[in-house]
C-alpha cells in the first residue's frame, strides 16, 4: 500500500533520515544499556537506569545544540539536503529511540520477552497505519518521516508502566554516588562499546547516504524497499532472538557457567537454518514478484534483494548474538566494527573511482559484510573459549 500512496524518491528521503538517525541516535546513552544485564545486586542495576536516563537528557540537548547552531555545517558535510527541511524530526526522534532503547535493555534484564514482542509488534502496526494515513491525505515524505518516528516510540508507555509497577520501590535506591560508582564500574561500555557501535551502525547505514551521493534519491528508494523486504524482517526477527540469547547469556556470565559456548553455537545453527529459508527463498523470486505487487516502478527493486540476501542470511544468524563486551572483549568489538566501516567505505570509494552501475556495487557491498560475520563468528568462539578458560582456573 505504501509503494502505491510514495514515489521511489519519497522513500529515499526516508531511508536518508532514518539512516542518520540512527547513526546519531546509537550513542544517545552512551551504550550502559548493555550493561544492565551484569551487575549482580539490583541496587547497582537500578542506577545504571537512573545514569542512563540522565545521559539521554544530556545527550538530547547537545543533539539540539548541534541541530540549532550547526544545522548548514551537517547538511553541507553530509549532502543531507534532501531532508533539509525535515531536520528537527531528528530531535523527536533521537529522545524516543533512545527512552525506548533504555526500557527495553530494562526488560531483557528482567527477561520479559512477552512485553518486549509485544512493543515490537506495536511499533510496526503503528508505523505502517501511521505512513498509510498520512499518504492516503498526500503528505509526501514527511509522512514517511511521522511514520518511522511512530515506529522508533510507540511501545514506551507499556514498558515505562511495567517497570513502574514493578520497581517503583526500587527507584528510591537510585543516589548519585551510587550512579557515578557503577559509571566507573561499567566505563568500559562508554569506552569501547560507544564508538564501536557508532562505527558499527555507519557500516549498516552509510549505503543510502553513499547511494545518493553516488547515484540519485530514486536509487536510494529502491534500495530502500528491498531493504526493507530482505533486511527489516530478519533483522527483528533475529533482534528479538538475540535480546533472548542477551539475557540467557548475561545470567550465565553472572553464574559464571561453563555453558556459554553451547549457547552460543545453538543460537548460531538455530537462526542459521531459520534465515535461509526465511530470507534466501523468497528473495529468489523477488525480481519476479516485486514489479507485481508494487508496480512496475518499484521493478528495479526486486533485483537489488539479490545481493542484499546473501548479506541478510549472515546478518540474521551472526549479527544478533555477537555480544563480545559481554565476555569483556569489548577491544576486539571496537576493532572489528572499525574493521568492517573502513571496508564499507571503500566498497564504495572504489564504485565512485571505477563508475560501477549500482547492481555491481551491491555485490561487492554484500561480500565484504558476509566476509565480516564470518570474522564475528570467530571472534565470538575466541572470546567464549578464554572466558571459560579463565573461570574454569
Amino acid at each position: 500500500i505504501i509503494t502505491r500512496l510514495y514515489t521511489p524518491a519519497d522513500l529515499g528521503v526516508l531511508a536518508v533520515y532514518s539512516s542518520v538517525l540512527a547513526i546519531f541516535g546509537v550513542g544517545a546513552i552512551l551504550r550502559y544499556e548493555l550493561a544492565y544485564g551484569l551487575p549482580k545486586e539490583n541496587d547497582d542495576a537500578i542506577n545504571l537506569f537512573g545514569l542512563s536516563l540522565i545521559l539521554l537528557c544530556l545527550t538530547t540537548a547537545g543533539f539540539a545544540l548541534i541541530l540549532l547552531f550547526g544545522r548548514d555545517l551537517l547538511v553541507n558535510t553530509f549532502d543531507l539536503g534532501a531532508i533539509e527541511q525535515y531536520i528537527w524530526f531528528l530531535l523527536i526522534g533521537f529522545f524516543g529511540m533512545g527512552l525506548y532503547t533504555t526500557l527495553n535493555y530494562w526488560a531483557v534484564r528482567q527477561r520479559d520477552y512477552k512485553r518486549i514482542t509485544y512493543t515490537k509488534i506495536n511499533q510496526g502496526a503503528g508505523g505502517s497505519v501511521c505512513k498509510i494515513l498520512l499518504g492516503v491525505l498526500a503528505f509526501g515524505p514527511v509522512g514517511l518521516i511521522i511514520g518511522h518516528v511512530v515506529s522508533q516510540i510507540a511501545g514506551i508507555t507499556t514498558l515505562a508502566r511495567a517497570m513502574w509497577k514493578k520497581e517503583r520501590k526500587n527507584l528510591k535506591a537510585i543516589s548519585w554516588s551510587r550512579m557515578k560508582s557503577v559509571a566507573k564500574t561499567y566505563k568500559s561500555f562508554p569506552v569501547f562499546n560507544f564508538p564501536a557501535s557508532i562505527v558499527n551502525t555507519m557500516a549498516l547505514q552509510l549505503p543510502p547516504l553513499m547511494l545518493l551521493a553516488l547515484y540519485d534519491s530514486e536509487v536510494v528508494g529502491f534500495y530502500a524497499l528491498a531493504n526493507m523486504l530482505v533486511v527489516l524482517p530478519g533483522s527483528l526477527i533475529s533482534g528479538s532472538m538475540g535480546q533472548a540469547y542477551l539475557g540467557e547469556a548475561s545470567k550465565m556470565v553472572r553464574e559464571r557457567s561453563q555453558g556459554l559456548r553451547v549457547l552460543y553455537v545453538r543460537t548460531l545453527k538455530h537462526l542459521f537454518v531459520i534465515g535461509v529459508p526465511l530470507i534466501g527463498i523468497p528473495a529468489l523470486f523477488a525480481p519476479f514478484v516485486v514489479p507485481f505487487i508494487f508496480g512496475e516502478v518499484w521493478a528495479e527493486a526486486g533485483w537489488y534483494c539479490w545481493p542484499l540476501a546473501a548479506m541478510t542470511v549472515a546478518q540474521f544468524a551472526v549479527a544478533g548474538i555477537g555480544f563480545l563486551s559481554l565476555y569483556g572483549y569489548n577491544h576486539w568489538s571496537l576493532a572489528w566494527n572499525v574493521t568492517r566501516v573502513v571496508g564499507v567505505i571503500s566498497v564504495f570509494y572504489l564504485s565512485y573511482l571505477l563508475t560501477l552501475p549500482v547492481m555491481i556495487t551491491l555485490m561487492i557491498y554484500a561480500l565484504v559484510m558476509v566476509i565480516m560475520y564470518m570474522l564475528s563468528v570467530a571472534l565470538n568462539l575466541k572470546a567464549i573459549s578464554n572466558f571459560t578458560s579463565m573461570i574454569a582456573q
